[in-house]
């Protein structure tokens, strides 16, 4: 019903995780896909989606100087498992990953190597850029997606809100030299960017010396023990609409449309139909 009634046309559709797994009592680990999706349904009609998978720091470590097999086992289990469960057609692929300066080479690779296959079947390949990476100036994909969530530290007590917080963007967005730094990396190699924006809450525990203790799906009915604390943290309409408008200036819009993140509808259920038509446009 969502769907249909704000008219949308693309879903990004997590697969699976990339990580590392050990054998029992082994030393050592293999990569493997962790968390595989299962499928219940069929992809609405109207809506193309977008497989999406996530890629660990471990992994890319492992396969350091062999990103091209990895590439090619990533993107061979895209396609069987969509042939496996009948999804239909794609033009996209995306790559998940919060790469450091030590694993920033190694996913430079992987991505470039991903995109030659990809481009075989005419499938390009986006990524998602975290807030703290514009200026990092790696953007080795045919499309990014900047991520406006998570924007602070959910362990550090003093954060306000960790998932969405105008002050946390605006220290990114209102130095000139970093945005010039974005905006000349990505002319010719990430010419297409999209904007996602948070749609979800949780609540952030803390034990009773203060120390982030673990993440709360559900802040409604929390299950604390004695001396935990819980720091309530929400997407506001308000605050997203505050931080939209400093990157539309910043930045600059998105290229085809906002993203909404994420496809749930308790949390949906909080927003007013024309508040997610105003996040989305």
């Amino acid at each position: 019903l969502f769907i249909r009634r704000h008219g949308i046309q693309k879903i990004y559709l997590r697969m699976f995780d990339v990580g590392v797994e050990s054998a029992d009592g082994q030393d050592d680990s293999e990569v493997v896909p962790l968390g595989t999706t299962r499928f219940i349904g069929r992809i609405p009609k109207g809506c193309s989606y977008i497989p999406t998978v996530y890629i660990t720091l471990k992994a890319l470590r492992a396969y350091d100087g062999h990103e091209e097999e990895l590439a090619e086992l990533i993107i061979q289990r895209i396609y069987a498992m969509n042939s496996w469960n009948e999804l239909g057609r794609y033009r996209e692929i995306q790559y998940d990953c919060d790469w450091t300066a030590e694993t920033k080479a190694s996913f430079e690779r992987l991505c470039t190597h991903s995109k030659k296959m990809l481009a075989q079947d005419s499938i390009i390949l986006s990524g998602t850029i975290r807030i703290h990476q514009i200026e990092e100036a790696t953007y080795p994909f045919d499309k990014g997606v900047i991520m406006m969530y998570n924007t602070g530290s959910f362990a550090n007590p003093h954060t306000r809100n960790s998932i969405i917080d105008y002050n946390d963007v605006h220290k990114y967005l209102s130095n000139e030299k970093r945005i010039e730094t974005f905006l000349n990396a990505r002319k010719d190699n990430c010419p297409v960017i999209e904007i996602a924006y948070p749609t979800y809450g949780w609540g952030v525990v803390f034990d009773e010396n203060g120390k982030f203790s673990r993440l709360v799906s559900n802040p409604k009915e929390p299950s604390l023990e004695e001396g935990e604390t819980m720091r309530v943290e929400m997407s506001s309409y308000s605050e997203i609409m505050k931080v939209k408008s400093l990157v539309d200036s910043t930045i600059g819009r998105a290229s085809s449309g906002n993203i909404i993140y994420h496809l749930d509808p308790e949390n949906l259920s909080r927003y007013e139909s024309h508040e997610i038509e105003d996040i989305l446009n």
